[in-house]
Order: structure tokens, then sequence, then C-alpha cells
């Protein structure tokens, strides 16, 4: 997951960029970028151990500094230390990063999604709730933690989590919507189709869309066609109607329609899902049979956003099907 701010490490990355400054090695940012390179090939290859290495390589050529590029290494790090199976080592560099930006609420969520793995479920639950209390009105990082949990079989705690959430909206468009996006996902569907009526008349650009997948949800097509067909006889969808659009298609295997309106949203010159836009691209063109591109379309998502663990395991996929 990509950062939000700045953030400032302390601990573990201080003290090697104080042995680099002590010892006086000679550093470069030209090298410390062919190392990164060369890591993040690695990461997309599947060779995690030899990334983990070449991330370490990078981060001793830091010239005495740490800047968004150690941060940035850091977060591949810690990815290709958990592919690696390396649990432990990926949670010693988190807990590096969390130490060096306290009010960053990231950190603290893939920290927790690490112990969750490793079947450490009270710390899990400690970074989630630490996560939360730093950005209380980000919903989708409730929704991220409920996913993660329900996943583990943990599915009656991940809607705790969804509760406060609902406890923390207010009345605004972005309160409903985000009510209705909760609801569906807690299958109290009456509770989302209001959430997501308030939304649209109070102006949310794109409840009518939540609405429509809702309906989806439920099995009426017809009722979700009906409301689809208005938007996309809009002729201008957003970035973010685009991108469900495209995910409601790949439910109904509609990989075809779903490639159209993915372009369309990567066309926009304001992007802000271009994270869910390339993710859904990757199985869009995966669900078409064109490994080769799908693939390509993984290691260019993975150079932008390596900690994306899903992906990771995606690529190790599609590297069996390329011709």
């Amino acid at each position: 997951m990509r950062r939000q701010k700045p953030l400032y490490l302390t601990g573990l990355l201080v003290i090697m960029v104080l042995s680099v400054v002590m010892t006086g090695c000679t550093t470069s940012r030209e090298k410390q970028e062919q190392y990164k390179t060369q890591g993040l090939d690695a990461l997309n290859k599947g060779n995690y151990k030899e990334a983990v290495e070449l991330f370490d390589e990078a981060l001793k050529m830091s010239e005495g500094t740490v800047s968004d590029t150690e941060i940035d290494i850091c977060y591949c790090k810690a990815a290709a230390q958990f592919n690696a199976n390396d649990k432990e080592g990926a949670i010693k560099t988190y807990t590096a990063l969390v130490d060096y930006d306290s009010k960053n609420p990231y950190p603290y969520f893939l920290r927790g999604s690490v112990y969750l793995k490793s079947g450490e479920k009270n710390p899990a639950f400690n970074d989630y709730k630490e996560a939360i209390k730093i950005d209380e009105k980000n919903y989708d990082l409730y929704i991220a933690i409920y996913e993660n949990l329900k996943a583990m079989n943990f599915e009656k705690e991940g809607e705790e989590f969804l509760n406060i959430a609902l406890e923390k909206s207010g009345d605004s468009a972005e309160d409903c919507l985000a009510r209705g996006k909760i609801y569906t996902l807690m299958k109290q569907y009456d509770a989302a189709r209001t959430a997501f009526e308030k939304a649209d008349e109070k102006g949310a650009e794109d409840a009518k869309i939540y609405l429509a997948d809702l309906y989806l949800e439920e099995g009426n097509e017809s009722k979700c066609d009906e409301i689809l067909e208005g938007v996309k006889k809009d002729g201008n969808p957003s970035a973010m109607a685009c991108n469900a659009i495209a995910t409601m298609e790949l439910k109904r295997n509609n990989p075809n329609e779903a490639l159209i309106f993915i372009n369309k949203g990567l066309e926009k010159l304001i992007t802000k899902n271009k994270k869910e836009l390339l993710k859904n691209r990757i199985a869009a063109t995966e669900k078409l049979g064109q490994f080769n591109e799908a693939y390509q379309y993984a290691v260019e998502y993975l150079e932008e956003y390596p900690q994306d663990v899903d992906v990771v395991r995606e690529l190790e996929f599609l590297s069996s099907r390329i011709m």
C-alpha cells in the first residue's frame, strides 16, 4: 500500500545509515537506484532472498540520509521478506517504519497483516487498532482490515472493525457512501441501499454505481443493468465509476467490456484509483487468456506497488503460463 505522506525512520535504518557514515564508505545515489531496480526485478521474478540482499545493498548507498527513496526500498524489502517466508524479518522492517513515523497508519496495517498471517492474533489486532486510531475516518482501511480478517477465518472480528467504522461515520455524501459499502459487506442490503440512495441525493458522484453493484450482489442483474446503462450513456464516467463498472463486468465474466472501462479510467487526467484500475487490468487480460500481456501488466504494476503480495503471487502463476 502506497504511503499517503512522507515517513521518518529511526531504529533499524538509522543504525544502518550511521554505520555507513562512520565507516566512510563512498556511496552513490546512482548505484542505489541500480540495486533498487535489480531488487524489484528479483522480487517480480519470485527470487525473494536475492531481492532482500539487493535492497539491503541499496540501503547501504544512502549517503547518510533517509529520504522517500530509502522508505520505498524498505517497503520493497518487507514485501520480499514476507514472500521469502521471513515473517520475522518483515515484522522488523515494518517496525522500523512504524518507529520512523508513528503517525502513519500503513506500517501498522502492514505489520498487523504479517502478524495475522503468522498466526499471532493479538499483536495483529493491536496494530489494526492503532492504524484506525491514527486515521479514524479512512473507511478503506477498515474495509481492508475486515477483508484480511475474513480471509483468515476471523470474519466476526472483522465485522467489529466495520461496526467501529459505522460509529465514526457522519452524514456527508462520503460518509453515506462508505456506510453503504460497509453494509454491503455485512450483507445488510436494505441498509446499504438506503445509504447509497442517500449518498446519491447528496451528490456522491459514484453512488449509482455502488447501487448497481448492490443489485448485482443480490442477484438482480436486470436492475443492475438498468442503472449501468444510464451511467454508460453519460459518456464521461469518473475513473472511480470506470473501475466499479469494470469490477462488475469481471464478476459477470465479461473481461472485454471490463477492459473498455479500465482503459477509459486510466485515460483520465485525475485517476486517484489508478492502483485498482491497473490491478483489474491484470485480471481482465488473464481472463481473456492473454497471459503474456497479463504478465507484463503485473510486472509494471509491481514497479509502482511492490508491497502488493497478492500480485506478487499472481506473477508467479502467470510466469508459468507465458510463452
